[in-house]
């Protein structure tokens, strides 16, 4: 079985290449510049000209070539393929993977992750695995659902910047937000992203991240837990110290924020996901 996926799942190389995973890219425009994720344009390089733009980034879905592209290469690997995507509350990616199957009739199964960042890269590890274990399509889609609908995801944001860009925020609002050194932490609930908590300072605001997964369980040697990070690996090292120490996970992958959730959490941001 083929697994594929977008750009926006945030997996590190060395799994996709691992796994032979299929990568559908995102588009991104930048100044009037366009550019495909992870083709011509690295997160590093995408952080670095985002913090150089005085507008925000615009992302939208896949080109409909790259889609019949990774269908065809599935077609060629494997029988059956399982496309797992970014939430279909935040972008047309999913539906223009339904739309290319619908066209090309290709065995493939379509999946709504729901999610975003290593929330999505998280759930095609999970199918990764379970292809390995054998299982068939239908009961890797079951399996899956669950472990989407017990998935978490938090963002802490560092600075309401790329929200003042975007006009989500008054530089007026942006400026007391500082003064008084509020952070927020946003989270993704039913596929949407929505503000969940408004803390004084950095400190609070991630310590109030790492008591939700507390909240959730005691261990976690039967997961994995995602970070990335907008252009902050210090900050993403130090909380994997800290989750490692308190909740002995399976694995803590940390990686680079792709510029889907990144445009929105902007520099300094950190997600954690489980």
């Amino acid at each position: 079985m083929q697994i594929i996926t977008d750009s926006s799942c945030d997996l590190p190389k060395s799994y996709i290449d691992k796994y032979n995973i299929l990568i559908v890219p995102l588009n991104i425009e930048i100044n009037e510049e366009n550019y495909v994720d992870g083709v011509n344009l690295s997160h590093e390089e995408f952080f670095k000209k985002m913090a150089e733009s005085p507008t925000l980034p615009k992302t939208s879905q896949p080109s409909p070539q790259s889609y019949l592209d990774a269908f065809k290469e599935g077609a060629k690997r494997a029988k059956q393929m399982l496309s797992i995507h970014l939430s279909s509350k935040l972008s047309g990616t999913y539906d223009g993977a339904l739309a290319t199957k619908k066209m090309t009739g290709d065995n493939v199964e379509v999946f709504d992750s729901l999610s975003g960042s290593l929330g999505v890269g998280l759930q095609v590890l999970k199918a990764c695995q379970m292809v390995e274990e054998g299982l068939e399509l239908n009961k890797i889609v079951e399996r899956l659902k669950e472990y989407r609908e017990q998935m978490k995801v938090y963002v802490y944001l560092e600075t309401l910047e790329n929200a003042v860009k975007g006009g989500r925020v008054s530089r007026t609002k942006e400026m007391v937000a500082s003064i008084l050194n509020l952070r927020f932490v946003v989270h993704v609930e039913e596929g949407y992203v929505k503000v969940l908590k408004t803390l004084r300072g950095k400190k609070r605001a991630v310590s109030f991240m790492l008591e939700k997964l507390t909240a959730e369980k005691d261990d976690f040697k039967d997961r994995i837990i995602g970070i990335t990070h907008c252009d902050c690996l210090e900050d993403a090292i130090a909380l994997k110290d800290e989750i490692m120490k308190r909740f002995n996970p399976t694995d803590v992958i940390i990686t680079t924020m792709g510029p889907v959730i990144g445009t929105h959490a902007g520099h300094g941001g950190l997600l954690v996901c489980f």
